[in-house]
């Protein structure tokens, strides 16, 4: 069960950070602006401050966002993970002899 867990907490992870930073590569100028252009207006909305895009807080609220969205994405794979685990395990075991 921890092996399951495990593998599906890396697939996830990754999953989401590929996921993520796609989105921004891909979508990023359509939405209006991608991951930095996002944290750098919402810090700038909340300190009343403007950050450029390429400031160090700007860059360390990306890194914090994709790392919650990598934890989330661990989480519900590792879940995931245990559920397909456990399954298999049901799938792949041998019927007992009930005639012995």
């Amino acid at each position: 069960m921890k092996r399951g867990f495990y593998i599906g907490a890396i697939f996830g992870g990754l999953l989401g950070i590929v996921i993520s930073l796609s989105m921004d590569l891909i979508l990023g100028d359509a939405l209006g602006g991608g991951w930095r252009d996002a944290v750098a207006h919402d810090l700038g909305a909340l300190t009343g401050v403007a950050f450029g895009k390429n400031s160090f807080l700007v860059i360390v609220g990306v890194v914090l966002i994709i790392g919650f969205v990598a934890a989330f994405g661990a989480a519900v794979g590792g879940v995931f993970g245990v559920m397909v685990s456990r399954l298999l395990s049901f799938l792949t075991k041998e019927p007992s002899d009930r005639n012995s």
